[in-house]
């Protein structure tokens, strides 16, 4: 408890003195782009009027009108920059005693960040952890990394990772819905021989993050699952030939589809795509045991991209918000809980209804894939809204979820 107390006292402080900071920071800089006589901020007119390059001209209008101080902080020109800027603001008229002014309160940022930072990377990271907002550019940059990392420590990696979901209502069940899952792995490789590879893992889990054992899984395709250890391979959409594979259900509830391993590099590079439906998954509405859906997929393989979609029944979840949350995994693989959140600056993009707009530049023939999900159903597509979540090499272990409240159960 005590440790608790004293990371929350800690981040609070560097929060409150960098934002200290960097609002004089900023009052000056909106001062000396003011003084020039530049209406906008637009990084146009600060180029301009000040006789800097744009990327530069851009920094300052950052710093002087962002709307988050801790985005402008990450702005803050320093070493040869500012003193370019500085530079440039004494050459246009600004006054002396302004542009020192700035230049003392660029050190006293620069010394607070050196008390809290080892250095400007670990600074740039405290700064998009506790912003308001993260930048999408930004967090990207930094999941790149982990993603190099990652396929070097473990192995493996792959293009596209796709998670296509469909919620349609029970024909058995009053009541209840079913879920198809189509998982796939575009372009996977392995970096090293001898890689055991889990392409796939599910869970079927209540509130309280227990799994549920007892669901009916189909797959979309019986006879290809049956010729593949019970892996529910759709081979149209599969590299050839067909890489070897097994299922293994783990003691908690989690079925895995694996790879066995394959040649390394581009010489045994792959692309497998599944689909099962689980039947029955539950009630459509609200229960004791469930008052929010989480409905997504678990990143386990280091990934370019994570392209994650979800059609639902216009008849099902009416009114609902859906929000996209993404989980840790490193202390479970069934993690809903808001101290295993992670940072995402992601949304989620709804794109009408049925197949017309699911085009993916990553995914060449997707529409084709999800018009053959909907005919194996025996539903209409047109019946469907899409939701679609796009991320750039989506952090691992985790869990992307869209989330949202069951509605409350009808007439009660």
């Amino acid at each position: 408890m005590t440790g608790t107390s004293t990371e929350l006292v800690a981040q609070k402080s560097f929060e409150t003195e960098a934002s200290a900071a960097v609002l004089e920071v900023r009052s000056l800089f909106a001062q000396a782009v003011e003084a020039r006589g530049v209406a906008t901020g637009s990084v146009t007119e600060v180029a301009s009027g000040f006789g800097i390059h744009r990327k530069l001209a851009w920094q300052v209008a950052k710093v002087a009108y962002s709307a988050d101080p801790l985005v402008a902080a990450r702005q803050i020109p320093t070493g040869r920059s500012l003193g370019v800027w500085l530079d440039a603001a004494r050459a246009v008229g600004v006054a002396e005693a302004l542009v020192e002014q700035m230049r003392a309160a660029v050190e006293r940022f620069e010394t607070l960040a050196g008390t809290h930072a080892a250095d400007r990377a670990e600074l740039e990271m405290l700064l998009e952890s506790c912003g308001g907002s993260v930048d999408p550019e930004a967090a990207a940059r930094w999941r790149e990394q982990s993603f190099t990392g990652n396929s070097f420590t473990w192995g493996a990696r792959c293009k596209v990772l796709m998670a296509t979901m469909v919620l349609h209502p029970s024909e058995d069940r009053q009541g209840w819905f079913h879920l198809a899952q189509v998982r796939g792995l575009f372009s996977f490789r392995q970096l090293r021989p001898g890689v055991r590879w889990i392409v796939n893992q599910s869970v079927v889990a209540h509130d309280d993050a227990k799994a549920v054992g007892s669901v009916v899984r189909r797959p979309l395709d019986a006879a290809a699952a049956e010729r593949h250890g019970g892996v529910p391979v759709l081979p149209r959409f599969c590299s050839s030939p067909m890489p070897s594979l097994a299922r293994r259900r783990s003691d908690e509830g989690v079925v895995q589809d694996e790879f066995l391993s394959g040649p390394v590099g581009l010489a045994g590079e792959r692309t497998l795509v599944t689909g099962e439906v689980i039947r029955n998954l539950g009630p459509a509405h609200a229960t004791p045991q469930n008052t929010v859906a989480h409905f997504g997929s678990a990143i386990r393989t280091p990934a370019e991209k994570l392209q994650m979609d979800m059609f639902v029944h216009r008849s099902l979840f009416a009114g609902v918000e859906r929000e996209l949350r993404v989980f840790s995994d490193l202390g479970s693989n069934i993690a809903f809980g808001e101290d295993d959140a992670l940072l995402a600056p992601e949304r989620i993009v709804h794109l009408g209804r049925g197949v017309g707009l699911a085009q993916t530049p990553d995914i060449p023939g997707y529409t084709d894939l999800a018009r053959a999900v909907f005919e194996a159903l025996g539903a209409d597509a047109s019946e469907y809204d899409l939701y679609r979540v796009c991320m750039a090499y989506p952090p691992m272990p985790s869990s992307v979820m869209i989330r949202h409240p069951f509605p409350p159960e009808p007439g009660g």
